[in-house]
């Protein structure tokens, strides 16, 4: 549609869409219905209206002023025109007529007569107009109607018109050199060519696709016009005929400029190329006019090869060319042309260093479009096409290496040609240039396209070794040229790529005197060049390169420290910003100092983060495009004696400019919620973030550059995180997602900075649990995480990307939100049952390894998971602890580990399982040995340990069934606990001997005189709790007939008693202790009338 409207409000009439050409438009194509009912001669149509009488005679005047002018190119009529000239002048010196030269000119003038032709047709001359002419009329029909009658014959309608143009030309005066010697070059178009003229104009690039250029690529008789004209001038080209030239030229500017309006639409264009044998005629032209010797003497032959090769050039350029916009065969006829183009480079510069000159700069040209156009298709195009340049087609690599090294040499003039004019042996002076820019395209590696750098690669170690040779005048060829004006860009992107992959090369680059100033003199501004701003770039990334690769700076390299700062500061070009930064951060790395004020890195850090990048180059090491200035600032907040910048950053437009930018380059979704996001890491569901802006290792840096801002000013990272919706926390939530730890391990040095990146993120979001927040703003901060669903993704981080050694701050993080908030324990709990093979692997091997923090903070998980939640969901903590053959191996070693807080923390776990889990009590019974160990507990020094093996025991002994007997082992543990100093211990120990009342071991409890322990401490001990656990055990073992016998001989009534009454003499203020009702049931139990 967009493309619809932008036709119909093209201001230029001709360009314009209009009826009944809109019809055809593919967004109303088939929706429109038409009137076929006749109107009358005065009516017009629905859309028009007739033009006055007075207005149309103006317009059949305008039409014949403009029409063509016969059937004679005006560039042939001026050939004879000058032949005509140098006839009347021959006519003085001259008698008699010269039958060699009569011989010569007729077969000129027939020339075109003996020439194959694919489907000539009569109608032909006006064809082209026609089809122009379609675009003003209301139908096909009419246009057919208004074409030309037919030519009588087209044999020798050139020479018969020029003879009746020019009486005094006549065929024995004209000699073929006067027609060979006519200069294309310098002919100026007239009103003949206005058929062609109008093509050319109607084919132009505009910025908006427009009617006419795709009107002519889907006629099939422009097509076939084409590919007529492209045989037959080719042919006549071939014999040398003038007449050829004169008529392919027109048809190569209209190919050119039609390849460049219509790129848009790939599929059409594509179908005119193979309709037209496009790119085959093309090549098969060129490769035949440099075999041809005689044709390449032809003054002609320059404008005729300039116009071929910027066919060929735009054709290469063509998006169907593309893997992404491929059409049919399109990628293997590319191919094909590539290869076929490859030889003929070769074979052209193989020639000698003074032939066709200008051929080989067009041909660099055209190879250095061929390579963009390689750099943008896949890897397996792009990379047989650069091997090839090593193997089968080496002859075009060693031609540039050798291109390089010869001296500047004079246009070529073949002998016996007029003198070349000046704008040609200026063009002849671009050859270095081409030749280094074809090179630089060789070897560059494309920004954001990795498809082709192996193959790169691959030729930029093979120039570096010829580089490194000392016999080779190839470096110093390169570093000569860095002065250069023209060639100074290309030949420092070839030593760009070159010390890439080459550190020998870093290091004779640091030894070259020469070298190095040229690269100073370039950061200074001191050397002219075409483009500076580039140049520099492209120099401060090689400076980079060389400080990262050579131990010992290169001598005076310290002194750059102050120019580099002042580009740093001062520059407006974000690119050069970012190199400059890049610099910088290497240098201070080596201990260069430079005086930067805050003020100024601020004000120039925040137009780098808030103007649009110009990505040109791939900084060092793979790094992005903000890598550089992220270190930088890094390095500045982080330096003594500095003052303090950190407030002054965190209070600065550029500390809320840097998160929108790294937003962007993340691409978070905008209005996407993260629950959205599969959990599944196979399957990520965001888009990718832009690696050439910011790379792994630079997002590690801009999380330090965070961990260092907000470790000083804490504030500052709670008013971020508390924010529900800032950027700050959607992002760190977004690092944490699948999807994007996904895109982090497909790319480059991603799996190497994966760790660092979660663990910084953990480390940010653990903030407002280690600072004195208030309650509510810590609530909010949980309630976002959880809505996030950060647990789930923390599980998924550690199951499937962290090594088991870095997954303790992860867990702890994990752990602390599952204990404050329960939908994010469900989160855990859902996403263990979701995948639970990797997901019992992963725990099992975290429990079982030698990191205690870790096994201790999953252990506090499961035992909160077995608290909280009901018993269906704990199968997977008993597969846990039994292990894969169930002979629980791992809850052995967890109960003898030698970490306190571990074997504690495994006690307590099976406290709470075991209030629940059958299975876990019939274990206690059938495995040999397992029952001790739970036991072995209650005697440990560890007071947490004793805290948890009682908690244990006594909630085996609730209903133990047929555990009860083999707890009678437990009896004296437990009676040694009721005089434990711990408290929760003395609670925990008489709980379980209450518990152990029912199952039938009376006489133990009596041998071990644990009603006589219970009554004291139910009536002595200094905690309520541990007096109420103790009244409860009472009442629960006066059950049995020989434990109320002793407690009545002990006169537990009486002591008992006076506990109650100790009770009630508290003031009415205070409250009364819960043992106060188990006390007067327990004395109600023991009277013996109640007994009775």
């Amino acid at each position: 549609m967009r493309n619809f409207l932008q036709g119909l409000l093209t201001k230029d009439p001709r360009q314009r869409l209009s009826w009944p050409d809109l019809l055809h438009h593919p967004f109303i194509a088939g929706r429109v219905i038409i009137l076929t009912e006749s109107a009358g001669p005065d009516l017009g149509t629905p859309f028009t209206s007739r033009l006055p009488p007075e207005l149309q005679v103006l317009k059949d005047q305008q039409a014949h002023r403009l029409a063509p002018k016969g059937n004679r190119s005006h560039i042939l009529r001026q050939a004879y025109k000058h032949m005509a000239e140098e006839a009347k002048q021959k006519k003085h010196q001259n008698t008699g007529p010269a039958l060699e030269q009569e011989d010569r000119t007729s077969k000129v003038a027939s020339g075109t007569a003996s020439l194959p032709r694919l489907k000539a047709t009569p109608q032909e001359p006006s064809l082209l107009t026609g089809v122009l002419g379609s675009e003003m009329k209301s139908s096909w029909a009419e246009w057919r109607a208004g074409e030309a009658p037919p030519a009588p014959c087209r044999e020798n309608w050139i020479t018969q018109d020029c003879e009746q143009a020019f009486p005094e030309l006549r065929p024995e005066v004209v000699g073929q050199q006067s027609l060979d010697a006519v200069d294309l070059e310098n002919e100026e178009p007239g009103n003949d060519d206005a058929e062609w003229r109008h093509l050319l104009e109607t084919t132009e690039p505009v910025p908006v696709q427009l009617k006419a250029p795709l009107a002519l690529l889907c006629n099939p008789d422009f097509c076939q016009r084409i590919q007529s004209q492209l045989h037959e001038a080719g042919g006549q080209i071939l014999k040398g005929v003038l007449e050829g030239a004169s008529h392919i030229l027109p048809v190569l500017r209209v190919l050119s400029s039609l390849l460049s309006s219509c790129g848009g639409d790939s599929v059409s264009l594509y179908s005119f190329c193979r309709g037209a044998g496009l790119p085959r005629l093309l090549l098969s032209l060129l490769r035949h006019s440099q075999e041809s010797s005689s044709i390449q003497q032809q003054r002609w032959y320059g404008t005729f090869l300039r116009d071929l090769m910027a066919v060929i050039q735009a054709y290469f350029a063509c998006t169907f060319n593309l893997e992404r916009s491929q059409t049919g065969d399109s990628l293997q006829v590319f191919q094909e042309a590539a290869n076929l183009f490859l030889e003929l480079l070769g074979k052209l510069l193989a020639q000698p260093d003074d032939s066709e000159q200008t051929l080989r700069r067009d041909s660099l040209m055209c190879f250095t479009v061929l390579c963009e156009a390689m750099d943008g298709n896949s890897w397996t195009i792009s990379r047989a096409f650069y091997s090839s340049l090593m193997t089968t087609q080496r002859a075009v690599l060693d031609g540039l290496l050798h291109g390089l090294t010869v001296p500047q040499l004079p246009f070529h003039s073949p002998p016996g040609a007029p003198e070349v004019s000046q704008p040609l042996r200026e063009q002849s002076e671009d050859l270095p240039g081409a030749l280094s820019s074809a090179l630089a395209a060789l070897c560059t590696a494309p920004v954001g396209l990795p498809g082709c750098w192996e193959a790169k690669e691959q030729i930029s170690r093979h120039l570096a070794n010829q580089l490194t040779e000392d016999s080779n005048q190839l470096r110093s060829s390169l570093i000569s040229g860095l002065q250069d004006p023209i060639l100074c860009l290309h030949l420092l992107k070839v030593l760009y790529s070159c010390c890439h992959v080459s550190e020998p090369l870093c290091r004779l680059l640091g030894q070259e005197p020469l070298a190095l100033e040229s690269l100073w003199k370039l950061v200074q501004g001191k050397v002219k060049v075409v483009d500076w701003e580039e140049s520099a770039e492209v120099t401060l990334y090689l400076l980079s390169l060389l400080v990262l690769h050579l131990q010992d700076l290169p001598s005076g390299m310290e002194k750059l420290g102050s120019e580099v700062a002042t580009v740093f500061t001062h520059s407006h070009v974000v690119s050069l910003v970012s190199a400059a930064a890049c610099l910088l951060g290497q240098l201070g790395q080596q201990g260069v100092t430079f005086d930067l004020q805050p003020v100024e890195w601020i004000a120039a850090a925040t137009h780098a983060l808030s103007a649009p990048a110009e990505v040109r180059l791939t900084p060092p090491g793979g790094c992005g495009f903000y890598d550089g200035l992220l270190m930088l600032l890094l390095q500045l907040l982080t330096q003594q004696g500095k003052g303090n910048p950190v407030r002054v950053v965190a209070s600065s437009e550029m500390w809320t400019v840097l998160w929108h930018r790294f937003s962007m380059v993340l691409r978070l979704p905008e209005g996407a919620s993260v629950q959205e996001e599969e959990l599944s890491p196979s399957s990520p569901q965001s888009l990718e973030p832009d690696w050439t802006l910011i790379s792994p290792q630079g997002m590690a840096a801009l999380l330090s550059l965070a961990m260092a801002t907000f470790t000083q000013e804490p504030q500052l990272c709670l008013s971020h995180l508390s924010q529900r919706g800032s950027i700050l926390m959607s992002t760190l939530k977004h690092l944490l997602s699948p999807s994007f730890l996904h895109h982090l391990t497909q790319a480059p040095q991603g799996p190497e900075f994966l760790p660092v990146v979660v663990l910084s993120v953990c480390q940010l979001l653990c903030f407002p649990f280690a600072l004195d927040v208030d309650a509510d703003l810590l609530e909010g901060v949980l309630a976002d995480l959880t809505d996030s669903e950060v647990t789930a993704h923390l599980l998924q981080v550690c199951r499937h990307h962290l090594p088991l050694t870095q997954a303790e701050l992860p867990i702890s993080l994990l752990t602390r939100l599952a204990l404050s908030e329960p939908p994010s324990l469900n989160q855990f709990v859902s996403t263990v049952a979701a995948c639970p093979t990797t997901t019992i692997s992963f725990l099992s091997a975290a429990l079982l390894g030698d990191q205690p923090l870790l096994t201790s903070d999953l252990l506090s998980l499961l035992a909160h998971t077995a608290r909280v939640l009901s018993p269906s969901h704990l199968s997977f903590i008993q597969e846990l602890l039994a292990g894969p053959d169930e002979s629980y191996r791992p809850l052995r070693s967890l109960l003898g580990h030698p970490e306190n807080s571990v074997r504690a923390r495994t006690y307590g776990l099976l406290g709470h399982l075991l209030q629940h889990s059958g299975a876990l009590r019939g274990a206690l019974q059938s495995q040999l040995g397992l029952l001790n160990l739970l036991l072995l507990g209650l005697g440990d020094k560890d007071p947490a340990v004793r805290r948890g093996a009682s908690f244990a025991v006594g909630n085996a002994a609730y209903q133990a069934g047929p555990l009860g007997p083999a707890l009678a082992a437990a009896v004296p543990g437990m009676t040694q606990l009721l005089g434990d100093p711990q408290a929760g211990i003395r609670r925990n120990a008489a709980s379980a001997l209450g518990n152990l009342g029912p199952e039938g071991l009376g006489d133990e409890l009596l041998r071990c005189q644990v009603p006589q322990r219970l009554l004291e401490v139910a009536c002595g001990d200094p905690q309520p709790n541990v007096k109420e656990a103790a009244l409860v055990a009472l009442r629960s073992l006066q059950q049995e007939p020989c434990i109320h016998q002793v407690l009545v001989s002990l006169g537990a009534s009486e002591k008992l008693a006076l506990l109650s009454l100790g009770n009630q003499l508290l003031p009415r203020s205070s409250p009364r202790p819960a043992s106060t009702k188990h006390c007067r049931k327990l004395i109600h139990l023991l009277r013996p009338t109640h007994n009775t």
